[in-house]
């Protein structure tokens, strides 16, 4: 996907996230399931707007999954990020008063966000410095930096300041810690914490060297601090990772329990360990490229994935 792709225009204003409004919510297709979480996701249109909707439940019936948005009774929005959202579902006439339902929203939704969620064929890239410099490097100069409005907002402390655990004012080796939007704050096992750097020159992990070691290890230091002041998770509980290639490139440390299941995120090939990044930069030259740039990444590649006419492009798609 292009950098070029249009992203669907909101209405001006703050959209209204309800049971009202999300019972007009029109489903089209299932993106995706996820058997291991009891998730899927839907697309649809609401407010006349492209949008995703991921509902898990510990039991859900795929086919019934668009009919389940009707039946909501209550929702508590607990994050309001445009065009991220996460909220609560209670279901009428449940008996237990617990939430049945997490439910999370993109609206509006860009073709990319589609793509990113849709079940696809996957292959493995063996990239190269070489191949870095050729394909993925441009891909990166080119990608939309309206796609990280959400991530500058929060920096910025524009959005989800409540829920920041902890801020590290300096433009150069700043960061903050808060909840991803993948955990709904209720199960500690499940907990997954991000971490965003303010520092817009670390695109991703190809771009660290020997001066940001002093970063990492404040970052790691921090999570462990606050994790176990907060929710009483000591430091050997916590999978510190960085994604190859990330989802978005403004770099950034997942902060995921021991005892969560593993997802496709945390998989081989994907995610590496910051301790691992540490020790490599630690090992790298004082002078020149540090091994991170001068590595050879082996990771999935979907076929969605807007580096993959790229790389098909450059042979690096094996048959």
């Amino acid at each position: 996907m292009s950098s070029s792709t249009p992203t669907p225009s909101a209405p001006e204003g703050s959209l209204e996230i309800s049971v009202q409004s999300l019972a007009t919510f029109t489903p089209t297709r299932i993106l995706s399931e996820s058997t291991l979480t009891g998730s899927v996701y839907i697309l649809g249109t609401l407010h006349n707007l492209p949008t995703i909707i991921h509902l898990q439940k510990t039991i859900l019936d795929i086919e019934k999954a668009g009919d389940l948005i009707k039946d909501l009774e209550k929702i508590d929005l607990f994050l309001e990020n445009q065009p991220y959202f996460s909220s609560h579902g209670w279901i009428k006439n449940k008996i237990d008063k617990s939430p049945e339902l997490q439910i999370k929203i993109i609206c509006p939704a860009t073709d990319i966000h589609i793509k990113k969620y849709s079940k696809q064929e996957r292959f493995i890239i063996i990239e190269t410095p070489e191949l870095y410099e050729k394909v993925v490097l441009n891909y990166i100069n080119g990608f939309d930096e309206s796609r990280l409005g959400w991530v500058y907002a929060i920096l910025n402390g524009q959005k989800e300041s409540e829920r920041i655990l902890y801020r590290k004012e300096n433009e150069k080796d700043g960061f903050v810690i808060l909840p991803d939007l993948k955990w709904d704050q209720t199960s500690m096992n499940a907990l997954y914490l991000t971490v965003l750097v303010q520092t817009r020159t670390i695109r991703s992990l190809r771009d660290l060297d020997k001066s940001h070691i002093p970063l990492l290890n404040s970052i790691k230091q921090a999570v462990f601090q606050t994790v176990k002041q907060k929710y009483q998770v000591g430091a050997g509980k916590l999978r510190l990772f960085v994604h190859y290639q990330p989802s978005y490139y403004h770099f950034h440390v997942h902060v995921v329990h021991i005892q969560s299941e593993a997802f496709s995120g945390m998989l081989v090939g994907q995610a590496h360990m910051l301790d691992d990044l540490i020790t490599l930069l630690e090992l790298s030259p004082s002078t020149g490229p540090s091994l991170l740039a001068q590595k050879t990444f082996t990771y999935p590649l979907g076929v969605e994935h807007g580096l993959y006419e790229g790389m098909k492009a450059a042979g690096a798609i094996l048959d």
